[in-house]
Formats: C-alpha cells, structure tokens, sequence
C-alpha cells in the first residue's frame, strides 16, 4: 500500500490544495494513504495562522487525510531548509510514508533533482534563495519560483531516508495571486470570507465563535514591548538573524517603530526580506530557540482509516498532549499568546483541552 505524506500549512486550505490531493489519488491509486504534516500554530512567513491547528486539522480530514501530524513549531517558522529537515525527518521516523508529494510550478523530477544538486553549498552568505540562484544559474533562472526552491530543499532533506519524491505541477492560482491562500487571507482580514472557500461552513462556525480570524496585530503592543526590552545580543542569538546586519537593523526598529507593520518597513531592504524579518521578530516574541531539539511526533488528527495507519508507526506517538507537558511546553506557550489574537480572546490552557481531531 502507497502512503503518501504532504507537508503543508493549509493557511488556509484552498481549491489549489484539493486538486494537488486528487492528483495524488489519480497517480498513485485511490486507496493511498494520505499524511500532512501540517505547522502548528505558526507559520513559515512568521505570523500566527488565520485558524488555529484544531480548525485547520478538520479541514485536512475533511479533504481526504488519514493522519494529520504537527509540525513543531522551530520547524514552522524556519528558513526552507529547516522548514523541510524537520518535516521530512517526522515523514522518514513513522516508518510507513512511501511518497512526500509536493506542489512545484514544475513536476520535472529530473529537472529539479538537477539543481537540487547544483545549488548545493554555493549560496552566498546572508543572500535571499530567490534572489541568489537565478545569478548562480543563469541557464535555470526560470525555474527558482517560490514553490520549486522549497521542492528542492524536500530533495535534499529525503537523501538517504527511502521515500520517493512526487512533485505535481501546480494548476490555477499563482503564488501569492488570485485564489491563493495570500489572496484568500487578505480577503477574510477585510472582513469576508468568499463563499467559494472550501470548507466555508468552518469558516463561518470559528467566526461566530469568535476565534477567527486570528491576527498578530492583536498582539502589537505586547510584541513590540518585548523588542524594546531586548539587548543587542539578545537579537544577535536569535534564530534567523546570520552574522550579517540583521540584527542591528532590528535593534534600531525596535527602538523607532510605533505598529509592527512600521517595524517591518524600517527594517526591510533587499538583502533581508519581509519574510525573514517577520520570523525574527516572531522568534523574539515567542522565544523559538535557535538550534530546537529533533521534531517531535505528534498527532493533530485521525481519519477514519487513521486507526490502521497509525498501527504501522514504528516511532512514539504523542496523542495525550497533557501526557507530554515538558515536551510540548513551547507549544503550548504560543497556543496561549495564539488565543489572545482572536476575536475574542480565550483564557489560557487551550494546548491540554484539545486532543485528537476525530474525522
């Protein structure tokens, strides 16, 4: 049997998302087994989600997934290369994933395999990916797109662990462009969640619940109270920041910066994108550590053919998060400063009330 695992945020899950989970079917066979790995409650662009996990966890069940795991959340808010270690190696340590497919603007194996190889090492220091490559390899300039330079740190990270590689050419919506999850966000922080969202009952359910959607500006003042406690070398240690100028221009916007969107402009250039910079400054706030311990494995939700996947796992489970305190403490302490960026605020200790989502 194919068990094939997807690394994904799903902030939010959109129709783009849905076609890649068909085209898995049609490739592999339709009773594949189906994996997310899915960030937690942050995401790589150093911003909470718009939906907490729990919410999010329903939709992937909703969509087709068997199994939704976590992960972890120096995993979640991490350069590519991070990003992809940890959630490849949660794939490789359950011992039944066969697949890792992901979307790419191009489904050439050989192509990105290539440049995988290529690329390897000779990135200049403290350099946008997306800006260095193209000038390394002017002949594949045009395949370095956002989502094929994240395909080919999933290449490296899956050297060595025996699951096969299976890009699917990405269809519809562009990046960041109409009907992509960037495009859905703006939309739904306007005040309107389109009706064509998949799942949009949810929506409307954590709407009228008041915990959607969920912002960090909702927090502004407590983030930006932190940064202007911070020493210089407080900046310098954190995860992120390099040995270039980073954090000396952090230091400065922390200090003359009034909303966080004012300190994200201070502090932006073309070397240090907007990204980056919002993933130091959530590090900062929410103390992500620098170098985290090996991602943990631990399950969000189950389908209804989860049962029997799960019994395949050959690696320790956490499904009793009250059970893992000390493990899941970090966790824990971002769903806590996550729930005072809702609507309506909720009370703290919502990691230990929330187990498995049941599909």
């Amino acid at each position: 049997m194919n068990v094939c695992a997807v690394i994904a945020e799903y902030n939010p899950l959109h129709h783009g998302h849905l076609t890649h989970i068909a085209r898995i079917r049609a490739l592999l066979g339709t009773d594949t087994g189906l994996v997310a790995i899915m960030s937690g409650n942050v995401v790589q662009r150093g911003e909470f989600p718009i939906l907490e996990k729990t919410v999010r966890t329903r939709m992937a069940l909703a969509a087709g997934f068997d199994l939704v795991f976590e992960l972890p959340a120096p995993y979640a808010c991490a350069p590519a290369e991070k990003f992809a270690r940890g959630a490849v190696d949660i794939a490789a340590n359950l011992g039944v994933v066969t697949h890792l497919s992901f979307g790419a603007e191009t489904a050439d194996l050989d192509a990105l395999r290539e440049l995988s190889e290529r690329s390897v090492g000779e990135l200049p220091k403290d350099v946008p990916m997306a800006a260095a490559l193209p000038e390394l390899f002017p002949d594949a300039a045009a395949l370095f797109t956002p989502n094929n330079i994240l395909a080919l740190e999933y290449l490296r990270a899956l050297k060595g662990t025996g699951i096969t590689p299976l890009p699917v050419a990405r269809e519809g919506s562009v990046h960041d462009g109409p009907g992509s999850a960037s495009e859905i966000r703006k939309r739904v922080l306007a005040g309107s969640v389109p009706k064509t969202t998949p799942f949009y009952s949810l929506w409307r359910e954590e709407e009228r619940a008041g915990r959607a959607p969920i912002t960090l500006l909702k927090q502004e003042g407590a983030v930006l109270s932190r940064l202007r406690r911070m020493s210089m070398m407080d900046f310098l240690v954190l995860p992120d920041v390099g040995a270039g100028g980073l954090a000396q221009r952090l230091y400065r916007a922390a200090v003359g910066a009034r909303s966080l969107p004012e300190l994200y402009r201070l502090a932006k250039t073309k070397r240090y994108t907007l990204a980056r910079i919002r993933r130091c400054v959530l590090a900062a706030f929410l103390s992500l550590p620098e170098t985290p311990p090996p991602p943990h494995i631990r399950l969000l939700g189950l389908g209804k053919r989860g049962p029997e996947l799960l019994s395949r796992v050959n690696s320790p489970v956490i499904s009793r998060p009250a059970a893992h305190r000390g493990q899941l403490a970090l966790e824990a302490a971002i769903t806590d400063q996550l729930a005072l960026c809702m609507p309506y605020p909720e009370t703290a200790g919502g990691e230990w009330r929330k187990g498995v989502v049941k599909g």
